[in-house]
């Protein structure tokens, strides 16, 4: 630890004496004078550590929010004073010694309002727990489940197990973070080795040791042999624990190895007895639901219950950041099902729906998360948040890297890289430089390139960014070439706006943030690019067939001065390790499984003095797609928030969930049971077109509908203006002609279906029955297309009325031109701002969202808009055919009739194709 870090933390521990709603600046350079009372410590930080000190008391944490089934009864105040705490008290002190900002008290509330929700491991007789924590990417979940742990542990579970992803690496990671925050030893030196090296808690004494079966080395997993030699009994005095990975022949040895421990106590049916067991199922979402039918259950998923269902007394809680796949868990199960664990046969027990409690954890304001990368619109506000001026667009690949990469491995392997990746690369030599200078030189850099899943894509690669660095390094070190001057150029006209435009928008303080002068950075360039190394990230391990032979595993706890690294993957760096200090990633990986792609975003998270200098480089297709999940995501935090604030169930939110039109798009329906029957509803909901499709075809198709529709309107009851944006307005229009027009439209993201039906069993019940069409106009050049209205040709560009005709739409500069589809740009991803939504609602004031919705709800009136679209973006189409998009209005009302369709299953290549970057395995 730095000199600055030491004073900060011991900063820390003398304002631990106030209470923090009456900490002002007074009082923090107070105890800062007391800090420089202390032998060691320089003045001349006084300053930058008052401001940082400021900063650090400036960040805060929401509340968390939670629905509970009513037979969760609370238990913790009742026994907290009982119980002696000696684990959480010292993982608390290792906390803040390790960093004296971190903010202990809100974890401390957090994992007490979790463990309340368990059941008291001291109830006697069988016991289970179903529950979910839903948090943030990359927000600090495992530090949240190992403070948990240990309060469980104190509370008297006695036997953990830590389900931790899919691969090695995050297995390893997952328990050194174990080891250090729990365990208090070495688990590799002690069982590999037989020798006691305590690490993290561990030097803190306490009575209770904590036991192992599985260890930190890369092959640690757990295995039957060690287990045996070991002889730690699951029974005994002290607490044991297991982080294992989430992969068949793990899940089997284990389970074989603790039937051993139980008795039968039915036909198939075996339990053991009176130890509490306490199981985290880390991200959750991945692998654990089962896709199958209730019968024909799926590997993990079958596995993980039958685990669970060899105890009597469990609890079992998955993490996740993205819980969509979880809500369409059923709550029923066959009670009767079995399952052959190679050649034991036990019981399945129930699946794995949370269906006792969920807890949703806000994360804290200086958390960079979607919302604050992406942007997002708050549709109940109406506030809009902009995204930070971090994203570079990279749309170069072609030819080096193929949109789609042929499964078979017989591409042409790239002999260069785009000049995007070389932007990526250059940017990350900057960073580095700079946040040496910022007093970050002993932090870990690192970079992420993620292209392709393919081994032999992920060598190519490795090996030539290693060879353009190779460049690099020497062009700095020599000072001959073109490299200075690129580099002066992009930091010039890139990084010092950037870190302008951050220093305006960011939401929280960061003092260490600012911009510095070109001859500083310059002169950290030789110091920062040599220690930069390029890893190749896979699960092969004999070198004979690579090229690049760098595949040591990133483990950053070697390297006490920090490691910079560019990491070149595929899946291990989409749902794999944490990449410490992550800041460059260049991301061309595309999945339309959007809860696969909020997880895959590993550069969410927390960049102290330095998210100025973090960049994306991806394309706008991905920003596109992050942008729409980002705004589904917010208005399904905001709807679980709500059901919390009236005391609901995880039932009451499953319905919510699965009737959310969002459902629609955001995650796999491979994940639900086949042929699942899920009931949607539209109710105060806006249904939106953001993407067209460029086939002819389909854009003729479109426009005839839209001609079609007009044909059979009367004239316009009027043509309308709403502070700048103007409109012909119909009232009162047949929910037929709405619904036909519906039903016509082609689109592969909105199901016309769907809607269609939606509309006419509402009609059934008295609700939908009468419209407003408006067609949304704009002044412009115009365009004479096909198509005619009352005999008169229909004109566009940008739709005006006038004598008949009309002009209109949203100009050519708001869409991008894809390679099948246009994407509307902007943060809402939609065509319809907040003028158009309100285009046929009077008001004599600036309204706000809510004051919108609420006006709509009260006329029960649906809004039907359409906005003609300049076709001239893309050279594909015919310019005398606008693009036809369209937007939903529904108000919010009772007696919902919601419509039942059956999913279609849509293969999610994340999870369904066996990739060959996987780990390879021992049945051990």
């Amino acid at each position: 630890m730095d000199h600055f870090e030491s004073a900060r933390n011991i900063a820390h521990v003398l304002l631990t004496k106030h209470h923090r709603s009456e900490l002002n600046a007074e009082i923090i350079a107070a105890e800062v004078e007391n800090v420089f009372l202390m032998p060691g410590f320089d003045r001349a930080i006084k300053d930058d550590l008052i401001a940082q000190l400021e900063a650090d008391f400036e960040i805060y944490s929401g509340q968390a929010t939670q629905l509970i089934d009513k037979d969760v009864k609370p238990w913790l105040n009742d026994v907290k004073a009982s119980i002696q705490w000696e684990l959480w008290n010292r993982y608390r002190s290792y906390l803040k010694t390790k960093d004296g900002s971190f903010p202990v008290d809100n974890l401390d509330d957090l994992t007490d309002k979790i463990l309340d929700k368990c059941i008291n491991p001291k109830t006697s007789g069988p016991w289970d727990r179903r529950g979910m924590v839903v948090g943030n990417v990359q927000s600090g979940k495992t530090a949240n489940y190992t403070g948990l742990i240990n309060k469980a542990t104190d509370a008297g579970y006695k036997l953990i197990i830590v389900i931790a992803g899919l691969h090695n690496t995050l297995r390893s990671q997952t328990q050194v973070r174990i080891d250090e925050g729990y365990i208090g030893r070495n688990s590799a030196d002690l069982i590999l080795r037989g020798k006691t090296n305590r690490i993290g808690v561990g030097n803190y004494k306490v009575d209770t040791e904590i036991y192992s079966y599985t260890s930190s080395d890369d092959k640690g997993d757990f295995n039957r042999g060690i287990a045996t030699r070991l002889n730690v009994p699951i029974r005994g005095k002290s607490p044991t624990v297991l982080v294992i990975k989430k992969y068949k022949s793990v899940l089997e040895n284990l389970i074989l190895w603790l039937n051993q421990f139980a008795v039968e106590v039915a036909p198939g049916n075996r339990k053991i007895h009176n130890v509490p067991v306490l199981v985290i199922d880390d991200e959750a979402d991945n692998a654990s639901v089962n896709s199958g039918t209730e019968i024909d259950v799926r590997t993990i998923n079958r596995l993980i219950r039958t685990l669970l269902n060899l105890f009597n007394q469990n609890t079992f809680i998955g993490y996740t950041a993205t819980p969509y796949a979880n809500l369409f868990i059923p709550s029923t199960w066959s009670e009767e099902l079995e399952t052959m664990v190679k050649d034991v046969r036990l019981k399945v027990g129930e699946d794995l729906f949370p269906r006792d409690f969920i807890i949703n954890i806000p994360p804290p304001s200086n958390y960079i998360g979607a919302a604050q990368v992406f942007g997002f619109e708050n549709e109940k506000t109406g506030e809009e948040f902009e995204g930070l001026d971090i994203i570079r667009l990279a749309e170069d690949q072609e030819p080096w890297f193929p949109r789609s990469i042929n499964r078979n491995n017989r591409d042409i392997l790239p002999d260069d890289v785009p000049g995007s990746l070389k932007d990526a690369i250059k940017s990350f030599i900057l960073t580095c430089a700079i946040r040496r200078l910022r007093g970050q030189e002993k932090k870990h850099n690192s970079m992420l390139i993620h292209v392709a899943l393919r081994v032999a894509w992920i060598d190519r690669i490795a090996w030539l960014v290693n060879e353009i660095l190779r460049d690099y390094k020497r062009q700095i070190k020599s000072g001959q070439g073109d490299l200075l001057t690129e580099l002066e150029d992009l930091y010039k006209n890139d990084f010092i706006p950037t870190t302008e435009e951050v220093l305006e928008n960011l939401s929280y303080s960061d003092p260490k943030i600012k911009p510095l002068i070109w001859d500083k950075v310059k002169s950290e360039l030789i110091n920062a690019v040599t220690k930069i190394e390029v890893r190749a990230v896979h699960g092969t391990k004999n070198t004979r067939d690579l090229e690049y032979h760098n595949i040591e595993e990133i483990n950053y706890g070697k390297y006490e001065n920090g490691l910079s690294v560019i990491a070149v993957g595929g899946n291990k760096l989409a749902r794999g390790i944490t990449l410490e200090g992550l800041s460059v990633s260049y991301y061309l990986r595309t999945t339309r499984m959007y809860d696969s792609l909020m997880q895959m975003g590993r550069w969410f998270g927390y960049r102290p003095g330095y998210v100025d200098l973090c960049r994306l480089y991806t394309t706008e297709q991905l920003v596109n797609w992050y942008r729409h999940v980002t705004m589904a995501t917010e208005e399904m935090r905001a709807d679980f928030d709500e059901l919390a604030a009236r005391n609901l169930r995880p039932e009451d939110f499953q319905l919510k969930v699965r009737t959310h039109p969002g459902m629609l798009l955001i995650t796999s329906v491979t994940r639900m049971r086949d042929h699942e029957r899920i009931q949607v509803g539209f109710s105060g909901k806006l249904i939106q077109t953001y993407a067209f499709e460029k086939s002819s075809a389909v854009v003729n198709s479109n426009y005839q509908s839209f001609t079609n529709l007009l044909n059979r309107l009367a004239s316009p009851e009027k043509q309308q203006s709403v502070r700048g944006i103007n409109g012909l307005l119909w009232k009162n229009v047949s929910s037929t002609i709405v619904s036909d027009f519906i039903a016509s439209y082609q689109s592969g993201y909105i199901r016309s279906d769907i809607l269609r039906s939606y509309i006419e069993k509402q009609n059934q019940h008295g609700k939908l029955t009468e419209w407003s069409v408006a067609v949304i106009l704009n002044t412009g050049n115009t365009i004479t297309t096909k198509g005619d209205l009352s005999g008169k040709p229909v004109q566009s560009h940008l739709f005006s009325w006038s004598d008949g005709n009309i002009t209109a739409g949203l100009p050519a500069r708001n869409l991008e031109n894809g390679l099948t589809e246009l994407i509307v740009k902007g943060n809402k991803n939609a065509i319809l701002d907040k003028r158009a939504r309100m285009i046929d609602l009077q008001f004599d004031f600036e309204p706000t969202e809510q004051e919108i919705k609420d006006k709509r709800n009260c006329e029960e009136t649906p809004l039907l808009v359409i906005m003609p679209l300049d076709p001239r973006i893309s050279p594909d189409i015919d310019k005398n055919i606008p693009l036809v998009g369209f937007g939903l209005i529904f108000p919010e009302f009772d007696g919902e009739a919601t419509y039942e369709y059956a999913a279609r299953p849509i293969q999610n290549e994340f999870e369904e194709i066996l990739q060959d970057d996987d780990d390879t395995e021992d049945d051990g």
